[in-house]
């Protein structure tokens, strides 16, 4: 499990001491502030979200329309189980021109993390340690659930470029350019997105990140679907017997068969060549294991679970 503490919180309140998406976060150079709302954008940025004027703040070509339609496709296929969470992360870093990503839900085990082209290693050191000193963090938890940034906006790169955590971590791994989102799930646990890009390479556009920004609220959807269905998934878990069943002994199983024919205890012990009462110690026996209330929930039971064939 996260060695961070882990602080239920939702609507605007925000946590605390809690470390960003696992592995590593780079903030770089100096980016401009977001634009302007203009008739281009029709639309104006609020810490990194967008409010809509009738049409989207995304300006795209047809191919870039195309590369949204895809990613949003293809979150909501990660939410339902139709696709890989994986896949999603790789084509969406790939999108935006990243080289290396991680997804986290921070509530959940470290290992559970969504990494694309980052070594295991560099994922682990942050998550042990690194996470204390992320100087990211914190600024991009005080801005609103939801929120997609460029981690520069955040942290000026000579800054970054001071940090034990850039000089440790970021610089071998070549993870210093990032584009960042968190949201929370439908339990109020963050969940976190970074997508890097490599310090020989230039700095993110403001197109790059207007369509990560795109995709974002579908994003968030993803994510409350995803829970909820994880969520179900457990209660109807927890509700089944053992897939394998009781061990039934032979006249247990006769005795349940004559049941499930209509027979009565006394019919049971002359088909059987037994006595009334070891036949109702054999049914109770069998009903104890079953966890059936009732004779016939006994049979139904142990048909479901192919202990019975009639």
């Amino acid at each position: 499990m996260p060695a961070w503490p882990r602080t239920r919180w939702r609507g605007n309140s925000r946590p605390s001491a809690a470390p960003r998406t696992s592995c590593c976060h780079r903030s770089a150079g100096s980016l401009a502030a977001p634009p302007e709302p203009t008739e281009q954008f029709g639309a104006c940025f609020v810490s990194g979200t967008t409010l809509f004027r009738g049409r989207t703040i995304f300006s795209a070509t047809m191919s870039d329309e195309r590369t949204l339609g895809d990613l949003i496709g293809r979150t909501y296929d990660a939410a339902v189980g139709d696709e890989d969470w994986t896949t999603l992360v790789e084509t969406m870093a790939r999108a935006v021109g990243g080289t290396s990503a991680v997804m986290r839900w921070l509530a959940r085990p470290a290992e559970t993390a969504v990494t694309v082209n980052l070594d295991p290693a560099a994922h682990q050191a942050y998550d042990a340690y690194y996470h204390t000193v992320d100087p990211v963090w914190p600024k991009l938890f005080e801005l609103p659930p939801g929120t997609a940034v460029d981690d520069c906006a955040l942290v000026p790169e000579p800054a970054l470029g001071r940090t034990e955590i850039y000089n440790d971590l970021y610089r071998q791994n070549h993870l210093w350019f990032c584009l960042s989102w968190y949201t929370v799930d439908a339990a109020g646990q963050p969940v976190c997105l970074a997508i890097y890009r490599p310090r020989q390479q230039p700095l993110y556009t403001g197109e790059e990140l207007r369509l990560l920004q795109a995709v974002t609220p579908h994003l968030d959807r993803a994510v409350q679907i995803e829970g909820r269905l994880a969520a179900a998934t457990e209660r109807r878990k927890a509700a089944q017997l053992p897939q394998a069943g009781p061990d039934l002994s032979g006249r247990e199983r006769d005795c349940l068969a004559c049941i499930a024919r209509g027979a009565s205890s006394k019919s049971i012990a002359r088909q059987l060549a037994l006595s009334a009462h070891t036949v109702n110690e054999y049914i109770a026996s069998a009903m104890r294991k079953l966890r059936a209330s009732s004779r016939t929930e006994a049979v139904a039971t142990a048909i479901a679970l192919g202990l019975l064939t009639l």
